[in-house]
């Protein structure tokens, strides 16, 4: 007569498994946290890029002046980003006159939705910092 072999996993073994899955998820996770960052990041400087566009437009279009607020866009630029809002960041637009402005683009949750604080004005160049809120004299984006 032949012996039953009872097909199961010692807890050994499943323990063993347990440790490479815990491995892996704190291996995966920091990558994949970094890479929603970097799509974050990616996005607010093509935003910024789409408003300076929409800026030059708008200032064409009305008598050689920029709008009084970002909401002023909405018609030239996607709704959302008019609102101050887009892809973990957030959209703070200032007119200094006529013919000048400048806008930041601050991560929602630093360290969470950016770590890269952006800053454009009427020349279009895009800056950065890593610290604080990006100014005009920062180093440009690349």
């Amino acid at each position: 007569m032949r012996k039953k072999h009872k097909l199961s996993f010692s807890l050994v073994e499943i323990m063993i498994a347990m440790a490479i899955v815990i491995i892996l998820a704190f291996i995966a996770i920091p990558n994949l946290l970094r890479s929603n960052i970097n799509a974050n990041e990616v996005s607010a400087i093509a935003s910024l890029r789409n408003l300076y566009s929409a800026f030059v437009m708008y200032y064409g279009a009305n008598n050689k002046t920029y709008p009084e607020q970002l909401v002023d866009m909405i018609g030239y630029i996607n709704p959302a980003l008019a609102n101050g809002e887009k892809s973990g960041y957030t959209f703070a637009y200032v007119r200094d006159s006529a013919d000048e402005f400048h806008v930041n683009a601050n991560p929602r949750t630093w360290r969470k939705t950016g770590v890269r604080y952006f800053y454009m004005d009427e020349r279009s160049t895009i800056r950065y910092n890593v610290r604080r809120e990006a100014r005009a004299n920062d180093p440009p984006a690349k």
